[in-house]
């Protein structure tokens, strides 16, 4: 009998055992389901934290690329050439990030698609990061326009400053030069540097005359910063200087067989004739 009367007691307990079970799995299953949602919400928050950091960064670099390209040509063309360099790097910056946010915008559309926690207010502030990534491609391919033309004006500004200097370098060398021929008369008439002399000019005495204008090709070249003597095989009783020079600004010294022309003042020797003409009797 009391087995009998049990049986009930045992079904209900049975009964109560398993809606024990049940509520409690259906209640790790709600905190299970509530995880993976908060887990998909924190990934698609970094994401979204980590494109408008990308767009504050890309911002930064355009104010800076702004500020650094204006008034390029009235700069100093080796500080134009540096900005130049400057503003090409922060380009690539803005560049590379912006393709990278454009991957981490994509990724964050994908995820949220596909996910069975899908947050309708993610798809909305995607189709808006995209939007404004477009528009900063756009602006980058209008920047990058520009920057090329600055380019190019920075180019034509270098070489501008690159012929100067080719210049300068060349009025400075020529400062610098000076030229001296030796020989006879009749050597050097043949060079056209000496007018050829008169039939009687011999029996006047007539010094020999500068021709207006000669080849400098038979002439050597000096340097008359470092020139301060000039050597010669002859005796210094045949050496005859045509050409002006001043009074006291050099000696011919030697002896019987060679000589030697010292500069005492090499500006005041060059100043009057840049050309040493030396005849040989």
């Amino acid at each position: 009998m009391d087995r009998v009367a049990l049986k009930p007691f045992r079904r209900i307990a049975v009964i109560l055992l398993a809606g024990a079970v049940i509520a409690t799995s259906t209640s790790c299953s709600r905190d299970e389901r509530k995880k993976e949602e908060e887990k998909h919400l924190e990934s698609m928050m970094s994401i979204l934290v980590q494109v408008q950091k990308n767009l504050g960064r890309i911002r930064q670099k355009e104010a800076v690329v702004v500020r650094l390209s204006s008034d390029v040509e009235g700069r100093k063309p080796k500080s134009a050439e540096q900005i130049g360099r400057e503003i090409n790097t922060n380009i690539r910056f803005i560049d590379s990030t912006l393709s990278a946010s454009k991957n981490l915008v994509a990724t964050l559309e994908k995820q949220n698609h596909e996910s069975q926690y899908r947050i309708a207010a993610l798809d909305r502030m995607t189709g808006q990061l995209k939007g404004e990534l477009d528009k900063k491609e756009l602006e980058l391919g209008a920047m990058k326009r520009e920057i090329a033309k600055l380019n190019r004006q920075i180019a034509r500004l270098t070489n501008t400053v690159d012929v100067m200097d080719e210049a300068i370098s060349d009025q400075e060398d020529q400062m610098v030069k000076a030229y001296y021929v030796v020989g006879t008369v009749d050597q050097l008439v043949s060079k056209g540097i000496l007018v050829p002399p008169g039939p009687f000019s011999r029996f006047f005495g007539m010094r020999p005359v500068l021709a207006n204008d000669f080849d400098l090709r038979p002439f050597r070249q000096v340097d008359i910063t470092e020139t301060k003597d000039i050597y010669f095989d002859k005796p210094v009783s045949r050496l005859h200087v045509i050409t002006p020079h001043t009074k006291g600004s050099y000696e011919l010294v030697g002896g019987k067989t060679s000589s030697l022309l010292l500069i005492r003042n090499e500006a005041e020797f060059w100043k009057k004739s840049r050309c040493l003409v030396i005849v040989v009797e």
